[in-house]
This record gives C-alpha cells, sequence and structure tokens, in this order.
C-alpha cells in the first residue's frame, strides 16, 4: 500500500518504533484472534483509524501516535483488518486519494 510521505517519516521515527513495542509488549497476543479464543502472538500494530485519513500532518501524528487508535494484530489479522476496511489493491488506494483531496479541497476554500 502506497503511503504518504508524512506518514513515511513517522513510521520512522524512534518515538513510533517505542510506541510499537510497547503496544506489542502489553498485548503479545493478536487481539483479534484472542477475541475469538484463539492465541497467536502480536507482531503487527494496526491504526484502526488510519493515519492518511488526516488532512494535516499534525493531524496524521496525533493519529500515529494515540496508544486508544493502535491494535495488536498478527500479520493475517492485519491484512483481514485492511481487506475489511476497504484499504487494499489499486481501486481502494484511488477512492483515498480522491477522498483526500476532497477534504483538503472543503478544509481549505
Amino acid at each position: 500500500m502506497a503511503k504518504d510521505e508524512t506518514y513515511k517519516r513517522l513510521i520512522n521515527t524512534s518515538r513510533w518504533q517505542s510506541l510499537r513495542r510497547a503496544v506489542l509488549t502489553a498485548h503479545p497476543v493478536c487481539e483479534r484472534c484472542e477475541a475469538e479464543g484463539l492465541v497467536t502472538p502480536a507482531r503487527e500494530v494496526h491504526h484502526r483509524v488510519p493515519v492518511e485519513s488526516a488532512v494535516t500532518p499534525r493531524e496524521k501524528e496525533q493519529l500515529m501516535f494515540d496508544p486508544a487508535n493502535l491494535e495488536a494484530l498478527c500479520h493475517e489479522c492485519h491484512v483481514i483488518r485492511h481487506t475489511e476496511m476497504g484499504r487494499s489493491g489499486r481501486e481502494a488506494t484511488r477512492k483515498r486519494n480522491d477522498e483526500q483531496t476532497q477534504s483538503i479541497i472543503n478544509k481549505f476554500f
């Protein structure tokens, strides 16, 4: 999935790495699997509200580092979550880009 420049910058910070490690330490089992009675190691951290859905860099930073916006998942569940959100594939990316463009137009013009 293509990410915007602000997301790429934030995901590569020591602040994100530290928060990610804290989430996985606090939730070593995939939260989605656990809800279904399964025990699968969590290896990835998912943003419930996508960082790219924000318009400004400040709003993106707030979503990126909000612990309440994070969910510890196994890889399989992370892929499923993105598919359920309609966030996978070229068509979904094109739709997201169009929505973000419209959001910027609405906010600033």
